[in-house]
């Protein structure tokens, strides 16, 4: 008999084999008191188990940068800037010494204290990061009890064709069963935006996190089908849905070989439109991604992994990656955005960490704002934009501008550091174009103020509309209202576009739209004609491009905002009937 279970869809594809279930070893975590004359030789344990943790996840992390996007080495490195985190660190020393217990004890004790905190907090993405806090303490605690590997004690080396069970999964478990394989994961525990989930979603595992009772339900051995795109799990499936999901597998298959058909082939519409798509990368494994799925260059360079590792990235470390960059594009065109710290990318040490701790990380000192309190850092990157200007094309960005006094003294800024260039002798782009993040709804109805000050603007679709729908994108709870089609959303888009066209000012998407093939036609229709997106992305999108009469999809577009009755279809099933 079929077992059908429901859990969180968080990495979307179909995997089929034999259930494995891995069962998490508790570490047990005694006290026990010290001699004062062992306290040097505990604290020195401590080190020793923090700094073995840290070699471990760099080196994890270091694979990683090889072989998948960003995001994924991204979460390493979060833990191990928490394990490099001087208040945990010196706390737990000090508990060593006044208290005169064990190391293992002490990091409990702390752990407890700061997921008490955490816990009291409002926000429930930063709720969320004391997870991740748990998961850096056991590893130390693992390496003081010489246990780290406990949770995969028993799980092959080889995991083809084998789904694994588990409560939850570190982030640094779920890399090393990637490295093995791993056909798919079911998780107990865990959300659509948990680091479990992002990571998945990026080493391209398909995985249910928050499927209860998974490991008392499921048995080992039993056939398990996982459809990550809808967050199910059938157990011992029967002929037909067996067979069901095996054609999803072939029909994938067919879709990805269909894709490679139109790797070379420009982006034109049917009625003759010619679109550009460039992507979004930050590592050199994405520049080269980019390249080979034919993007007509970077559309957004992230700036924000520098700064998260401790002390602010000197002039030179910053240019040394941007002219890395451009080397890698070979002539195409760069765009990078200036630094976007705060919200949900916080540093968990240096100079920029304390003032980013605010009650509303979302809405308060982020992004432009922190970099235009922050002027001597903000220099320093405007500095070496500009030098990496002189190898190549390169636009300067800034994100979350609000108004068109942010841009004036971004442009001041980008003129003094242009002039300082000068005296010194540096080549630099003294001509460089900048552009705006337009991410506030306030900006996006004012770009007539902003045009006096900007050269072209980018969508950035993610912050839009969580502030245009009061809606926390990562907040499961109110992720059901959180969509590009809903007609407020779509009016500001159109808003955008037609203004943007009326002041001769270049537009383009970054946000996560851009890259989903659901949007495909409905940006066409509202204008957009250029998208930055995920490398990966990049062919699928073509193809809706290349299958697309643009004229009708408007058309079909402005029947629909034109409406007075209500809307006898969806907006996306209008747009999809018009090219008929």
């Amino acid at each position: 008999m079929t077992l059908a279970l429901t859990g969180h869809g968080v990495a979307r594809g179909i995997a089929i084999g034999r259930c494995h279930i891995v069962v998490r070893s508790e570490l047990d975590i005694g006290e026990y008191s010290i001699a004062p004359d062992q306290v040097d030789r505990e604290i020195r344990r401590y080190r020793e188990a923090v700094e073995a943790a840290r070699d471990q996840l760099r080196e994890l992390a270091g694979r990683m940068d090889q072989n998948v996007t960003a995001s994924a080495s991204e979460i390493l490195q979060t833990h191990i800037l928490m394990l490099e985190d001087s208040t945990i660190r010196s706390n737990t020393e000090d508990h060593i010494r006044n208290q005169l217990c064990n190391a293992e004890w002490a990091l409990q004790t702390q752990l407890e204290a700061v997921l008490l905190e955490f816990r009291s907090l409002e926000d429930e993405y930063i709720r969320t990061r004391g997870e991740d806090i748990m998961q850096v303490v056991r590893l130390v605690q693992g390496k003081l009890a010489a246990e780290e590997t406990a949770h995969l004690e028993g799980v092959p080396d080889r995991l083809a064709d084998t789904l694994v069970i588990a409560t939850d999964l570190t982030p640094s478990e779920l890399s090393t069963l990637h490295e093995r394989g791993v056909a798919g994961i079911v998780t107990e525990h865990g959300g659509p935006n948990s680091h479990a989930a992002i990571l998945a979603s990026s080493l391209g595992v398909p995985a249910v996190l928050g499927v209860r009772q998974a490991q008392g339900l499921l048995r080992e051995g039993e056939e398990l089908i996982l459809d990550g795109g809808k967050g199910l799990v059938y157990a011992s499936p029967d002929r037909i849905i067996r067979r069901h999901y095996q054609e999803v597998q072939a029909e994938t298959r067919r879709f990805r070989e269909a894709l490679e058909l139109i790797r070379e082939r420009p982006a034109v519409s049917l009625d003759g439109e010619a679109i550009s798509l460039q992507a979004n990368a930050e590592r050199e494994n994405e520049f080269r991604e980019a390249v080979r799925a034919g993007a007509r260059g970077v559309g957004l360079y992230r700036t924000e992994f520098l700064y998260l590792h401790g002390a602010p990235p000197d002039e030179a470390a910053q240019l040394a990656e941007y002219r890395a960059a451009v080397k890698a594009l070979a002539g195409l065109p760069l765009t990078i955005r200036t630094l976007d710290l705060g919200g949900d990318k916080m540093p968990g040490i240096g100079a920029l960490a304390e003032p980013l701790r605010n009650a509303n990380p979302a809405l308060g000192l982020r992004a432009i704002r922190l970099s235009l309190r922050e002027t001597p850092h903000f220099k320093v990157q405007l500095r070496a934009i500009l030098r990496a200007g002189a190898e190549g094309p390169v636009r300067c960005l800034v994100p979350m501008v609000t108004n068109g006094e942010e841009v004036a003294k971004v442009r001041s800024l980008l003129a003094e550091a242009q002039a300082e260039l000068r005296r010194e002798g540096l080549d630099h782009d003294a001509d460089m174009s900048l552009g705006a993040m337009i991410e506030v709804p306030a900006a996006a109805l004012a770009l007539d103020d902003l045009a006096r000050h900007l050269d072209f603007i980018s969508v950035g679709t993610n912050d839009l509309l969580q502030y245009a729908l009061a809606a926390d994108r990562i907040d499961e709870q109110v992720a059901h209202l959180y969509e590009l089609h809903h007609p407020g959303v779509v009016r500001l888009l159109h808003a955008i576009f037609r203004d943007a066209a009326r002041l001769g000012m270049p537009a383009s998407v970054c946000g996560e739209a851009a890259g989903d093939r659901r949007y495909t036609r409905l940006l066409l229709a509202l204008g957009l004609r250029d998208f930055s997106m995920y490398p990966g992305r990049l062919l699928e999108v073509k193809q809706v491009i290349l299958n697309t009469d643009i004229a009708r999809a408007t058309a079909a577009l402005t029947r629909w905002l034109n409406e007075t009755d209500g809307h006898p279809q969806t907006l996306l099933e209008a747009l999809d009937a018009s090219q008929a």
